[in-house]
């Protein structure tokens, strides 16, 4: 049997995709709904429910059972008679606010695929019980590494991007306040220009990319990409200040106001903001044009 994790938090429903262990043949399973936990439940363990599903090799005919596990913390889910060690691949179809429904169908980059393993150990983590100030300093710990893991995915891509494209370059040097402060004499011209890759690069590496108001600019100068409106991400980041420097305390010395809801919307926001960003990179024509996923998605997770 093999097994696979998954962030259930937004998540309308999701197929399946992998290699038949008898024939070699690719598989694709139905689409599966993804259901909502037991709300009612008390406690994470309690309110795990189960959606079944299934997969037929076409070309070999085995099927495949599917089994979803949904519960406050996430979701996981098992395939019998598929070996554990096989490579499954999720398509996941997010819950929006509006009438839209969007296929994340599109490859995903290596940056994005880290952030998402980010994102499953933290939802791992969230099924734990424990006592209210054992609690309350793991909430602290993973709102602050949802931050992290955020800043990280805008950094990488946002690096690699640029760093492999003449034009961005181009372009960052053009828009960017900080090249244009920078004098230089006629015999620096030359060597300059010969490392100016690595120059974007080392510049770029230095910059906090959970200062947004610089970032987002940024974003859209360079990559053309707006994010439209984040402030939900600012005031996590003012949050997470606290997290980080004061243990999750205020100057005052009162506890920050987090919560389980408050980490699992922000894993949900988050989630969101990077698969857009990522399906931007990608193909920017086309998402351009059909990435309106909103970014206020909300559970009632308890």
């Amino acid at each position: 049997m093999s097994s696979f994790g998954f962030s259930s938090f937004g998540i309308k429903s999701l197929t399946v995709k992998f290699t038949c262990d008898i024939c070699n043949a690719a598989v694709k399973s139905e689409k599966i709904f993804v259901p909502e936990p037991n709300y009612s439940a008390e406690k994470s363990r309690d309110s795990q429910v189960i959606q079944d599903g299934s997969a037929v090799c076409e070309s070999c005919h085995k099927e495949f059972e599917i089994n979803l596990y949904v519960s406050f913390g996430g979701g996981y889910g098992e395939i019998e008679g598929l070996p554990d060690n096989t490579d499954i691949e999720l398509i996941e179809i997010f819950d929006t606010s509006d009438s839209t429904e969007f296929q994340w169908e599109t490859p995903s980059t290596v940056q994005f695929e880290i952030f998402k393993k980010h994102v499953s150990s933290i939802n791992k983590l969230l099924m734990q019980e424990l006592d209210s100030e054992t609690e309350f300093s793991l909430l602290v710990m993973l709102y602050a590494h949802v931050v992290a893991a955020t800043e990280q995915f805008l950094s990488s891509v946002f690096i690699r991007e640029v760093t492999n494209s003449d034009s961005l370059i181009k372009k960052l040097l053009e828009t960017d306040p900080e090249f244009g402060k920078r004098k230089l004499s006629l015999k620096d011209i030359y060597q300059e220009s010969a490392q100016i890759k690595n120059t974007v690069e080392i510049y770029l590496k230095s910059l906090i990319f959970h200062d947004l108001k610089k970032i987002k600019p940024m974003y859209t100068s360079v990559l053309n990409y707006d994010f439209g409106n984040i402030s939900w991400l600012f005031q996590a980041v003012l949050k997470r200040h606290d997290c980080v420097h004061r243990a999750g305390y205020e100057k005052d010395g009162g506890k920050v106001n987090i919560n389980r809801d408050d980490v699992i919307d922000l894993i949900i926001n988050c989630k969101i903001l990077a698969a857009n960003l990522d399906s931007h990179v990608i193909n920017p024509t086309v998402n351009d044009a059909i990435l309106e996923v909103s970014s206020n998605i909300k559970t009632h997770a308890t």
